[in-house]
């Protein structure tokens, strides 16, 4: 969503961090707050770009300004329990990565009450054939696709690269994806065991036909996963990276798993951002995968 007046204001300011955050703080979202400290010279932004015909279905792209195109394509689908989220909050995710030379999609997607599973996954496959098709206009490259997410936004990534279902009903598949780094997914939770996803996934199917993990196949392509989750977050326990990644190389599949100590369910995103890098190699593991995936 666009920064309230005040939150642009402070990014302007050339104000010491306290006081643009103590000017900014009466007008400003968490998320607003926290972008309004990212600085947006260097970067080239396409704001609300429609990858379909419905209101949530836009996305923002991001890349470096001075980068050499095509660059290789980073969608990434935020969290928010499928009921919540807006993709203007996620400067702060995006940032990071495009100035390290990756164009980066942030795309918007149907959430409940509007809609319940599997809404949210056909308008990620959706907009994910459309940046592959439509990459060069954005100055990337639709060949060299990674997924990825944090907590919903990280099972979305994980559904799409593992149930081809959803993006063969957009005219493409799997091998489209070249890499998954998720972020505290749930992969392995059963939704419907509890209060706040009940509703969500309540469509008439077993608990297993709503789990990532329930995809894992040794015959399917697959592409290599980088699971990263913090060691204290009791949001969505940290099983969920290990049982995938441990069923992910039980069927001969490439899985990395890394864990970070004194980091919980917001802290691991929120290391991503400028300011809060020092707190643990989140940005540095995640390049270096997308690196060594999809090349420089």
């Amino acid at each position: 969503m666009p920064l309230p007046i005040p939150c642009r204001a402070a990014r302007r300011a050339s104000l010491p961090l306290l006081l643009v955050l103590a000017v900014a703080l009466a007008a400003c979202s968490p998320a607003s707050l926290l972008n309004a400290t990212i600085p947006e010279q260097g970067l080239a932004i396409e704001r609300g770009v429609a990858y379909g015909p419905l209101p949530r279905q836009r996305l923002d792209l991001y890349r470096a300004t001075d980068a050499a195109t095509p660059l290789p394509l980073v969608v990434f689908f935020y969290g928010g329990g499928w009921d919540d989220g807006e993709r203007g909050d996620y400067l702060f995710v995006a940032e990071g990565l495009a100035r390290a030379g990756f164009l980066v999609a942030v795309p918007d997607y149907r959430l409940y009450p509007e809609v319940r599973f599997p809404a949210f996954l056909e308008d990620a496959a959706k907009a994910v054939a459309y940046l592959q098709a439509a990459a060069p206009e954005h100055g990337g490259d639709g060949e060299r696709l990674a997924l990825m997410g944090h907590s919903a936004g990280a099972w979305i990534a994980a559904f799409l690269a593992l149930d081809p279902r959803w993006l063969a009903a957009e005219g493409t598949g799997p091998a489209a994806v070249s890499a998954v780094v998720g972020l505290a997914g749930p992969y392995a939770f059963d939704p419907l065991a509890y209060d706040s996803t009940r509703e969500i996934f309540s469509v008439g199917l077993p608990s297993d036909a709503l789990r990532p993990i329930a995809y894992v196949s040794e015959s399917a392509p697959t592409p290599p996963f980088l699971l990263l989750h913090g060691e204290d977050d009791e949001t969505v326990y940290r099983w969920n990276s290990e049982r995938l990644a441990a069923a992910l190389r039980a069927a001969g599949h490439r899985a990395e798993l890394r864990t970070y100590p004194g980091l919980a369910h917001i802290g691991l995103v929120l290391a991503l951002a400028e300011g809060f890098r020092g707190r643990a190699p989140v940005l540095a593991d995640t390049l270096d995968f997308l690196r060594a995936t999809l090349g420089p």
